[in-house]
């Protein structure tokens, strides 16, 4: 409908290839709202990630990325330590604002990118509280009475 008035529709990118993840990561630390045009962005702009652009997300400083990984978590995982060990940055958001909306839809799909973000807000605001990963990871073995390593 859109193109007989001459617009040009919104159609969703097709899926990354198998063994691709695509995403956005954002970095907006809850205690601390840097703008995008902050000079602590200027070496990851001059050199994103591999497989990622930067990008402005309504004036946070973000990257979209396609990189590989058997899962989403693993890839966003990887970008993330990538991040904080070559610029020093934590990535804390994927962009995901209705996280109370669900999609049993697979590892790779709406529903892992709502758990990715929940999990990166944990990784941001526990430590504030004076919690650490390792208490984290004990919460969720604990609750989940999944004490073993997979």
């Amino acid at each position: 409908m859109e193109e007989a008035f001459g617009l040009t529709p919104y159609r969703p990118e097709p899926p990354p290839p198998p063994g691709r993840q695509r995403f956005r990561l954002l970095h907006c630390p809850v205690a601390d709202y840097p703008a995008f045009g902050d000079q602590r962005y200027d070496g990851i702009k001059a050199s994103p990630p591999e497989g990622c652009t930067v990008d402005n997300f309504g004036g946070y400083f973000g990257l979209r990325c396609e990189r590989p990984g058997e899962t989403l978590l693993d890839s966003v995982a990887e970008v993330c330590a990538e991040v904080r060990t070559r610029y020093g940055l934590f990535m804390t958001d994927l962009g995901i604002e209705k996280l109370d909306e669900w999609s049993e839809d697979g590892t790779d799909g709406w529903g892992a990118e709502i758990v990715g973000q929940l999990l990166l807000m944990a990784a941001d605001r526990g430590p504030r509280l004076g919690y650490s990963a390792d208490d984290l990871v004990r919460f969720l073995r604990t609750a989940t009475g999944r004490p073993e390593c997979p």
